[in-house]
């Protein structure tokens, strides 16, 4: 974190002192940063990847719901990234409607999850 923290710090930087003068490179400094700090993303969305395969050996009947977990991380982290990105040049509209997409795909990989609650609490409830 302290690495990708330095690496923002210096991106941050560069850009101030590009933006005045050629504001289309500085865009293009902050895509590359993004780029870079997404990199070290992955590397951590790695060991989580990890952690669920050791998770699912003790409990293979929920290995459904982590994978869903997962993906929910991955597009929350992407959404994330893309509205930044889009905010950063200027479009915030696009940058919300990117987040309202995220959040709608949440939504759509998470139905089997509420689909499984509602018929847990069907049975207990008969």
């Amino acid at each position: 974190m302290i690495t990708a923290s330095v690496i923002v710090v210096a991106i941050v930087f560069l850009v101030l002192l590009l933006k005045p003068i050629k504001g289309e490179y500085a865009m293009l400094v902050i895509l590359a940063g993004g780029i870079l700090i997404l990199r070290y993303g992955v590397e951590q969305m790695q060991q989580i990847l990890e952690t669920v395969e050791t998770l699912k050996g003790y409990m293979p009947y929920v290995s459904d719901y982590l994978g869903m977990f997962v993906k929910m991380i991955g597009i929350t982290y992407l959404c994330e990234f893309t509205a930044g990105l889009c905010r950063d040049s200027g479009c915030q509209s696009l940058g919300g409607q990117i987040e309202i997409l995220g959040k709608l795909s949440i939504l759509a990989i998470s139905t089997p999850v509420l689909i499984a609650l509602f018929e847990t609490i069907e049975r207990l409830l008969t």
